[in-house]
């Protein structure tokens, strides 16, 4: 059994940010395969302390004894290696558990960087004013993000209208306001 960090104070599940989801055992030595779910891998070296269960409100602290990168033809890869998993077996039992971060642990984001989950409920408008729908979460594609947008009101169309995070469609994001502006071509809202 994984001994949790006793020491690491538990954070509000609403604090958890979702960081990557454990793939596999990495070797012998304890190390578990993690996909990123953050478009900077980079933020796992700033980690002290992550949260590993299948949601926040079960996830339990685990101290973070190293971190490094694997660049497969998929994307980049996370070995993690935390305290208490020493050997292949104890790494694989962490198969499809979520890795979490709290917010507070994580590096400051740049001027334009927002954290999927700030984004995940705006209000999707155009520039003339005309609500579109509500953002329902953020795809991270190649080239950029892809906003995840549940249309409003239309029934006939079940599926989310998908926008390019480029400046050209997404004209502005406004926090304090609970909105994003967009140019949507022709077609994108039919």
């Amino acid at each position: 059994m994984h001994a949790p960090d006793r020491d690491a104070p538990r954070p509000d599940p609403d604090d958890l940010l979702l960081m990557g989801r454990v793939l596999k055992a990495h070797g012998t030595n304890g190390e578990a395969k993690v996909a990123p779910d953050t478009d900077d891998p980079a933020r796992f070296e700033a980690l002290q302390t992550v949260y590993l269960g299948r949601s926040p409100d079960r996830a339990v602290p685990r101290r973070v004894e190293g971190v490094r990168h694997q660049t497969t033809k998929r994307g980049p890869l996370i070995l993690l290696k935390l305290d208490g998993t020493d050997d292949r077996t104890a790494a694989e039992a962490l198969r499809r558990q979520h890795v979490y971060a709290a917010e507070a642990d994580l590096p400051p984001l740049g001027e334009d960087e927002r954290f999927i989950h700030d984004l995940v409920g705006l209000a999707v408008v155009t520039e003339e004013g005309e609500r579109l729908g509500t953002v329902d979460g953020v795809e991270q594609a190649p080239a950029h993000d892809v906003f995840v947008v549940a249309r409003e009101d239309d029934d006939e169309n079940d599926e989310p209208a998908l926008i390019p995070g480029v400046e050209e469609f997404v004209r502005e994001v406004d926090l304090d306001g609970g909105r994003i502006v967009v140019r949507p071509i022709e077609g994108m809202f039919e």
